[in-house]
Parts: structure tokens; C-alpha cells; sequence
């Protein structure tokens, strides 16, 4: 029998009704399989000059980071590490590496930034019982390492560095009279002069991650007794070692000469 308040009217929901937990599916659709036309791309034959990424390098970098944090209570053990790796900064500077003879740049140091975020899932132990059966809560704490380094990445096609060129100065010739004596000196104008730049802009290499691999170690620290056991230990901190290996490609738009390539029919 439904329930019902004081005035006798019914009750929408129960509380002891398990169903009040449950989920609810609020739509489901099969949907059905569309039409699609299949379009070929088209494009011009060469010769012709194209503006497009060209690969500098391709590295793998190390990183070696050590960390220590807290966690928001006393833990009993570290259930899940789960983490991802982000970069903030990953700037080349193109003329900083080693120059060949011919004045071919042959490195440049690429400098990295990023953190690793770290979402930690651990148990808590909220009752003992004769160190028997310890039950507890699984709780997550998410946390930023931070990291930043600096390497040397040799290319495998040089970058296109455009440096600006010194600054000319015009020499403008001009007549004037000397008011006292009455004199024209003929020369070098004091009153007018002429400059001359020549900037050429460089197109700003960037990078693209490829890949992360991550090796990693955690040790719990900073001991302590459970209140209610003192045989049951819990812990305060985490020590970590980690070693990451960053995969990234330094990138850079340039103009390529794209020649006309005709195949034989021996070739097809």
C-alpha cells in the first residue's frame, strides 16, 4: 500500500524504497545507416612550390623528476595512479646549437616545460577490527608535478632563420648660406636624414608531442598508528621518482619545390 502524509494524500517517493537509487533511462534510439558519396580529391600537378610543415627533428627526451606531496588524510595503501603529461612550453631557439663551417645550422637547444597530472585513488582505513578487516573509503586526490628542461636536438633539415639586416644611413646633400659671413657650404644636411632597414620575418618553429613514456616509483612515508589499532599503520606522504621519456616532432613552414614526377607504364 502506498504511504501517505497527515491529510491523507499519497507520497511521490519513499525513502526506504530501494528504487529511489536507482538510474533512470531517459532515451534510446537506433539510428539508421546513412547515404554517403564517396568525392576523390583533386589537385594541381607540379612543378610547383608549396608552403608546408617540414620536419626539423624528432626527439625523445628524458626527463628526471623526484616529488614529494600530502595527501588530504592518512592512508592505508595507494590503490591507482593514473596520469597524463602536458606541456607549457616547447621553444626552440634555432641559432643556439652548433654551426657547421659552411654556416649550416646543425642543433639548436629546445627548451620544455610541462607538469605530469597525477590522479591518485587510495584507501582509507575508517575501521579497524583487530587488524582483521579494515574497511575504508576509496578517495582521489589530483595533483600537478611540475617539470622543465632543456635539450639539444640535431636536425635533419636545417630551419629557415631570416636575420635582419643592418641598419644604412643615407647622406643627403643640402646648400645653405651662413648668415654672417654670407658664405654657402655645400654638404652633408644637418637638418635632414635618411635611414634604411631590410627585415625579412621567420616563420616560428613550434612542436607537436608524439608520445609519452612514464617510469615510475612511489614510496609511502611519514608513518602513523591508527587511532582506535595502533597495529595498523597508515601513512602522510608520497616520495616519487619518475623518469619520462617526451616524443615530439620541431616543426617549421617552409616553401618546398615540388617537381612533376611522371611514372612509366613499367612503373604502374
Amino acid at each position: 500500500m502506498r504511504p501517505t502524509n497527515k491529510e491523507g494524500l499519497f507520497l511521490n517517493n519513499h525513502i526506504d524504497s530501494p528504487c529511489n537509487t536507482c538510474g533512470e533511462i531517459i532515451s534510446s534510439e537506433t539510428l539508421p545507416l546513412s547515404s554517403q558519396v564517396t568525392i576523390k580529391p583533386v589537385g594541381i600537378d607540379g612543378p610547383l612550390v608549396a608552403k608546408i610543415a617540414v620536419v626539423l627533428a624528432e626527439t625523445e627526451i628524458q626527463v628526471d623528476v623526484e616529488a614529494e606531496f600530502k595527501l588530504k588524510e592518512p592512508f592505508f595503501e595507494i590503490k591507482r595512479i593514473k596520469k597524463n603529461v602536458y606541456l607549457t612550453q616547447c621553444k626552440l631557439l634555432p641559432r643556439s646549437g652548433k654551426i657547421g663551417k659552411d654556416g649550416t645550422l646543425i642543433s639548436g637547444k629546445l627548451f620544455i616545460s610541462g607538469f605530469v597530472r597525477k590522479n591518485i585513488e587510495y584507501a582509507t582505513a575508517d575501521c579497524v577490527e583487530d587488524k582483521k578487516i579494515i574497511s575504508g573509503r576509496i578517495a582521489h586526490t589530483t595533483v600537478d608535478v611540475k617539470f622543465r628542461t632543456v635539450a639539444e636536438v640535431v636536425y635533419t633539415v636545417p630551419p629557415v632563420v631570416n636575420v635582419r639586416g643592418a641598419q644604412t644611413e643615407i647622406d643627403l646633400l643640402s646648400s645653405c648660406v651662413v648668415k654672417d659671413c654670407g658664405e654657402i657650404l655645400i654638404g652633408k644636411s644637418a637638418c635632414e636624414q635618411s635611414f634604411e632597414d631590410n627585415i625579412t620575418f621567420t616563420e616560428n618553429p613550434y612542436c607537436e608531442l608524439e608520445g609519452i613514456r612514464i617510469f615510475e616509483d612511489d614510496t609511502s612515508s611519514d608513518c602513523v598508528y591508527h587511532k582506535t589499532n595502533s597495529n595498523v599503520k597508515l601513512y602522510n606522504k608520497i616520495t616519487e621518482k619518475m623518469v619520462i621519456y617526451i616524443r615530439l616532432k620541431v616543426l617549421q613552414l617552409q616553401q618546398v619545390n615540388i617537381p612533376l614526377v611522371r611514372y612509366s607504364d613499367c612503373d604502374e
